[in-house]
């Protein structure tokens, strides 16, 4: 840092001004030696003594000065690659231990990540099998495996544990992270919540333990990223905690999906005060991307509804394009939503990313979203934050009304309508028409187009808002179909030139995971036409789709079809169910 800081300034090294000095003496003493033939000699060369003296007294301090300016730049340098995690925020939390990117040096060690600089908080990612009363599993992937306890599953992972003392040590909170996708947990009474309370202290805590994981590294806190299971048990979880670490720095979070409210954690969120909520973004239709983006939902939930009226949310979303089904935003458009968030929210907290492999194959991505949530980015202006300018905005009728013969400039575009009914552009004037009974419009998750489904109406014209957009007045939001045991959500995703994208999110709603193979019935409208791709077979309007389960305990499963639509409006399926 600071070798870089004086190879900027080659000129006014120590040579150069040792040179000046000398360049500065020799002009005196001639000038002396010249006085001095006019026999004023002993006055003068006092005087060009002195004056040399002074002016070596003056460069000194100069440089001097000049030498401390460096230092205390390379100073505050370094202490803004320093990364630290602030309980006011905004900070950059990354989920670290599943190398979901997927290659053999995809995932660096947890220490690479913290020493970085660009995280305040890295979540251990996961404590994904409970098994309760005895010792439960984690799973690290490639950073630590096959290396058990004796005669458990149970994994001792000694370099993670020394990894973590150095992150501490830099000021980077390192968490645990309970659940995931693929796991078998959950409860079914409070006191197995306090029992479990008990073991992760002990464990990961400051409690005692023979059988410790990391050591003798002590965790900063836990995380809640319940993907499916039940609610029961939780909050008497985080009630047992709480207790444990009363005088401790001890953070509680939890990652629930951003349909409002949460399926699974939203009794538990209301009914404890948690420290931050890392609401998912992504794979869902209330996406950042999205005319349905519902951030102002979760901050008026924070303000109102949560325990803790100082509670955090932040922006959670995937680290790159691979990382998630849909939902990736990139740098461009992050540029715009992040300063629009943070602007808008007090209860924003900065960013949370699934995840560390997955940003840092990202390039640019980690220091480019750092500088962004920290402040160091070029700050855009309220009319520039708060909508995006890659294209221009359709042309949509006033005052909401969204009524018949009003002007419109896109040919073709399709807006959902206030009630349930939707408009299209035709001859540069807004016609109006209604879905089908029992069903409401709703914008696709690209905010580009419109479909009908089963959900609540809004109460505004909706067109094709972007990611930097935040919601106005009430969007129309999908209603989830409620299978027994499983919590469905069916979206579409894009609707183009009669050709669509969906998507259905599952989450188990019992303590038992999805089976080894699924099979998703759906049954469609005889105008939808799915692609024949693996798994798929539709016989008129019943759509079969087989699933190979990748794990046999997988509680949240996300699935992606396509096809086509004779009509000019996509139709959602009217029931579907899980076998």
């Amino acid at each position: 840092m600071c070798v870089e800081a004086y190879t900027d300034y080659p000129p006014l090294g120590r040579f150069a001004v040792r040179d000046m000095r000398q360049t500065v003496a020799v002009g005196v003493i001639k000038s002396v030696e010249k006085v001095d033939k006019a026999g004023k000699v002993t006055k003068a060369a006092a005087k060009a003594d002195m004056s040399l003296k002074v002016f070596e007294v003056i460069w000194l301090l100069s440089y001097s000065m000049f030498i401390l300016g460096i230092v205390i730049a390379g100073l505050l340098k370094a202490l803004h690659v320093q990364a630290a995690y602030s309980s006011n925020g905004p900070n950059v939390m990354y989920y670290w231990g599943q190398n979901s990117a997927g290659g053999a040096t995809t995932q660096g060690t947890l220490s690479s990540y913290c020493q970085s600089g660009k995280a305040d908080i890295i979540l251990l990612s996961f404590l994904h099998i409970f098994n309760l009363g005895g010792l439960p599993q984690i799973n690290l992937s490639n950073a630590c495996e096959n290396t058990f306890f004796p005669n458990s599953q149970l994994l001792s992972c000694p370099a993670i544990g020394s990894d973590i003392k150095t992150c501490q040590a830099k000021g980077v909170k390192i968490l645990l992270s309970l659940g995931g996708a693929t796991g078998a947990y959950g409860f079914t009474s409070d006191a197995e919540g306090q029992q479990f309370a008990e073991t992760l202290w002990n464990l990961f805590g400051r409690g005692s333990s023979e059988t410790r994981p990391f050591g003798d590294a002590i965790i900063d806190g836990i995380d809640l990223d319940i993907e499916g299971g039940s609610s029961g048990g939780y909050a008497a979880l985080v009630t047992a905690l709480r207790s444990k670490s009363a005088s401790q720095d001890f953070l509680i979070g939890a990652a629930p999906q951003c349909p409002f409210p949460d399926a699974l954690l939203g009794p538990v969120i209301d009914a404890v005060g948690l420290d931050y909520v890392n609401v998912q973004f992504y794979n869902n239709y209330c996406s950042a991307l999205g005319a349905s983006f519902n951030f102002d939902v979760w901050d008026t939930w924070a303000k109102t509804q949560s325990a803790n009226k100082q509670i955090k949310v932040y922006l959670t979303l995937p680290g790159s394009p691979r990382a998630a089904g849909s939902g990736y935003v990139d740098m461009t458009s992050l540029s715009r939503l992040v300063p629009s968030v943070a602007s808008r929210y007090a209860s924003y907290g900065g960013v949370s990313v699934w995840d560390a492999s997955q940003a840092w194959n990202n390039p640019g991505f980690p220091s480019s979203l750092y500088d962004l949530v920290h402040g160091s980015a070029p700050a855009l202006t309220t009319s520039t934050a708060s909508r995006s300018t890659s294209s221009p905005m359709p042309t949509v009728p006033s005052s909401g009304a969204c009524t018949s013969d009003q002007a419109c400039s896109v040919p073709g575009q399709y807006i959902c309508t206030p009630h349930g009914a939707y408009a299209f552009c035709v001859h540069g004037q807004w016609l109006t028409a209604s879905c089908p009974p029992g069903t409401v419009c709703i914008p696709t998750v690209d905010g580009a187009s419109i479909y009908c489904g089963y959900g609540t109406p809004g109460s505004s014209c909706v067109h094709g808002l972007n990611a930097s957009s935040v919601a106005l007045n009430t969007q129309p939001v999908p209603r989830p179909y409620r299978l027994s045991n499983t919590h469905v959500q069916l979206v579409i995703t894009s609707f183009s030139d009669h050709v669509f994208e969906a998507m259905i999110h599952a989450r188990r709603t019992t303590l038992f995971p999805f089976h080894p193979t699924i099979t998703l019935e759906l049954n469609v409208s005889d105008q939808v036409q799915l692609d024949p791709s693996k798994g798929v077979q539709q016989k008129d309007k019943t759509v079969r789709v087989k699933v190979i389960n990748p794990s046999n305990q997988t509680m949240a499963l996300v699935l992606h079809l396509t096809g086509s639509v004779s009509s000019d409006v996509f139709v959602a399926p009217a029931s579907l169910r899980f076998n």
